[in-house]
């Protein structure tokens, strides 16, 4: 009876634990205009993608008072088990263990700012961080520049996150999700 209480404990544990976090903040083109989103993907197969943004109109209510639009969702959907087992093999190998912890920007930033951070639990003390600046708006001669397990790690977390608005089903934020920009409440 003890050895099966543990197993559960231990399949509970295993069930939830997080397997990649992903945090992105991005500023521009046009003055004011922010965005900030959360990727999380557990062990179960549960994925969390929750972002927000505001837009770069201005509006003036009748009272004076300026604003800009802002939306706040979030969603959740799960990962088919073959995808979940690849994308766990792929970000246990080497290829992404000896990926450098920073990645500058690919040219020099004039309007729009990017940045993404990639943590990845290895175990409950350590994680590989991985951050990247202007990624996704390096064109693809920039991209060839980067190591080809970056490329693929970066565009499989757009993939998960494109598919996770398009086709996930609305959930709340998570607590660990810091969408708005200090200064502001949150959602």
């Amino acid at each position: 009876m003890p050895c099966l209480v543990a197993s559960l404990y231990a399949q509970a544990d295993r069930s939830d634990r997080m397997v990649v976090r992903v945090d992105e903040t991005s500023s521009g083109p046009f003055g004011g205009q922010k965005s900030r989103s959360c990727l999380r993907i557990y062990s179960d197969s549960k994925v969390i993608y929750a972002e927000w943004s505001n837009s770069g109109a201005t509006t003036v209510n009748a009272a004076g008072v300026v604003s800009r639009s802002e939306r706040t969702s979030a969603f959740t959907y799960k990962l088919d088990d073959g995808d979940l087992q690849e994308l766990s093999s792929f970000l246990e190998s080497k290829a992404v263990a000896r990926l450098p912890e920073n990645f500058g920007p690919p040219h020099k930033p004039v309007d729009y700012f990017e940045s993404v951070s990639v943590e990845i639990p290895r175990s409950r003390k350590d994680s590989k961080k991985i951050s990247t600046r202007e990624y996704y708006v390096a064109d693809l001669t920039e991209k060839t520049q980067y190591p080809s397990a970056l490329v693929l790690l970066m565009d499989r977390i757009d993939q998960i996150e494109k598919t996770a608005a398009s086709t996930g089903k609305p959930t709340e934020v998570p607590t660990d999700c810091s969408l708005k920009p200090s200064g502001q409440a949150a959602p």
